[in-house]
């Protein structure tokens, strides 16, 4: 650990495992928290806002961000319904995050402890949904009737469960508040994380073998199971991933993980050296300097030997080499899919419904996706899974049942992927302004306008069907993963962007910066010449992302310059 611990650090160090003066703060009347609160407020999964539309005008009207973390993404019937019915306490909306997790916007903090005791009462937890631990694991949330699928998800929810903090201030504050500021609970102990937590936070994610829907490489460890013969033989474990980077910071970048080791199938040993990691991240990383505090700031120091190295020495053995991965796809399953079937033979199928940016809401166009649903969810029962690309999976759908569903999706404004131009099926973006405190400029705003300018150029050249991944953040933090995506649009400053091409559509190499402080509105202008000389030159069914990495960021900057002379 540096000898030098940030101001963050000591205040992590000084919360009493996570209390600090949260319990007190909501019994008063202020409409905000203090300071330090808000340190402590992250790690139960809470982030204080103000409206940055209203701050323009010299008001501050101060709400939360409270976040609900879904290990692999899967929801019960009443838990979504639950969920929905808890939307009213905010802004009326749920927002699909791109690591499987809920999101409200817009709640006061004088309901905070209503909202958290609904969550609580589903079985659902805010807890280290946010902050310097390991965060929501995440997972491929597609319900295929397999063996092989069906044994996954129990080891998703157990290292999940395994790496919680174990502090019991959460429930202290949230559901016995009146337990939160008990003198005795200094004596706690976090035998994990200790009393400052990681330096930073941590992702941990799993990707069935071959689909890669959760931008496995993005995360910290990434966890890929492999079989023989259709049973489960052992995993390849992958380290030292992460998105974030900081403006003017030199040193700081995404990063993509690397292979590290093989273990075994017991669920025990992945848990034993997934918290080794984690312990290598928590004694290592930089606690002075948090826009270098990552995981992946600790592989670029040492290299991936002497990370094994360290490694193994925690775990007391040396650890099989890490086998090689294939992948096949990216992209969610969106439209219908048979799941299975029944016990009579019948079809079971589920639905990919594409939410665009996440947003679960009722919106004043006509489009109302959380009553439509509510509706389907509350008649029919079936199991409602989040995505890492903000969609949802309806599952366990009858046969006889389909049609009806479809027709409310229909009803309710929810438009069949098919029916949507290519780019916007597969776009995400994160939330930004107004409410997201780290945003430079637009993201969830501009993206829909953004997609459909691009749209427009790729069907001046032909490519009216072709998909090209596209992502937009408001900030270099790069919550919606632009670095993985064939186009990455970052916010830089007011109004502008870094435009990053040449990212693997597999999600297994990063973009390259094409442009920087990009105007809005010059955005597809720049992005034109690239398009033409991709349909006029690309090799018989090369992907976009693939295109522009062959040709290299330097040729098609000279093509973009000389179209513009």
């Amino acid at each position: 650990m540096d000898k030098a611990l940030s101001p963050v650090e000591a205040a992590k160090r000084d919360s009493r495992f996570l209390r600090g003066t949260v319990a007190e703060e909501l019994g008063n009347s202020e409409t905000l928290f203090s300071k330090p609160a808000i340190g402590v407020l992250k790690f139960h999964g809470i982030y204080q806002q103000d409206d940055r539309d209203l701050r323009k005008t010299g008001v501050k009207e101060y709400s939360a961000m409270v976040r609900v973390g879904v290990p692999g993404g899967v929801l019960t019937a009443d838990q979504f319904l639950t969920l929905a019915r808890l939307a009213e306490l905010g802004d009326r909306s749920l927002r699909v995050t791109t690591r499987q997790d809920i999101q409200f916007h817009y709640v006061p903090k004088s309901r905070l402890r209503e909202l958290i005791g609904g969550i609580s009462e589903s079985y659902l937890t805010t807890l280290a949904a946010c902050g310097d631990v390991v965060r929501n694991v995440i997972s491929c949330p597609a319900p295929f009737e397999s063996d092989q699928r069906h044994e996954l998800y129990p080891i998703v929810k157990f290292i999940s469960r395994s790496l919680k903090p174990k502090t019991t201030a959460y429930y202290e504050v949230w559901i016995n508040g009146e337990k939160a500021a008990a003198a005795e609970e200094q004596t706690e102990v976090e035998p994990l994380y200790g009393a400052t937590y990681l330096p930073r936070k941590f992702k941990v994610g799993f990707a069935f073998p071959g689909d890669n829907t959760t931008d496995i490489y993005a995360n910290d460890i990434g966890i890929v199971p492999h079989y023989e013969n259709g049973d489960l033989k052992g995993f390849t474990i992958l380290a030292g991933g992460g998105m974030g980077q900081s403006a003017g910071v030199k040193d700081s970048h995404p990063r993509l993980a690397d292979p590290i080791c093989s273990v075994g199938p017991d669920p025990q040993e992945l848990l034993e050296i997934v918290s080794a990691i984690v312990t290598i991240h928590r004694d290592f990383g930089n606690r002075s300097n948090r826009r270098l505090a990552r995981l992946k700031y600790v592989m670029d120091d040492w290299g991936v030997a002497r990370f094994k190295q360290e490694l193994e020495t925690r775990v007391g053995r040396e650890l099989p080499a890490p086998r090689p991965l294939t992948w096949v796809r990216s992209n969610d399953y969106l439209g219908w899919h048979r799941q299975g079937v029944d016990s009579e033979g019948r079809p079971v199928w589920f639905v990919g419904v594409r939410v665009v940016a996440g947003r679960v809401k009722d919106f004043d166009d006509g489009r109302q996706i959380l009553a439509g649903l509510e509706k389907i969810v509350r008649q029919f029962q079936p199991e409602v899974r989040l995505t890492c690309q903000q969609n949802l999976y309806l599952s366990g759908i009858r046969d006889a049942d389909r049609a009806a569903i479809a027709a409310l999706l229909r009803e309710h404004g929810i438009v069949e992927p098919e029916a949507l131009p290519p780019v916007l099926r597969h776009a995400i973006a994160c939330p930004a302004l107004p409410t997201c405190g780290q945003a430079i400029t637009e993201s969830e705003r501009i993206m829909p306008e953004v997609v459909a300018e691009i749209q427009a150029e790729l069907n001046a050249v032909g490519l009216r069907k072709d998909v090209v991944h596209l992502r937009t953040s408001g900030c270099p933090n790069g919550c919606s993963r632009p670095y993985t995506a064939e186009i990455g649009i970052v916010g830089a400053s007011v109004d502008m962007y870094s435009i990053y091409l040449g990212a693997s559509p597999l999600g297994t190499r990063l973009g390259t910066l094409f442009a920087q402080n990009v105007k809005r509105r010059e955005i597809p202008g720049r992005l034109r010449p690239v398009i033409e000389f991709y349909a006029a030159t690309r090799r018989l069914g090369e992907a976009f992302g693939d295109f522009c990495n062959r040709i290299g960021v330097a040729s098609l900057q000279e093509a973009a310059t000389c179209a513009a002379a």
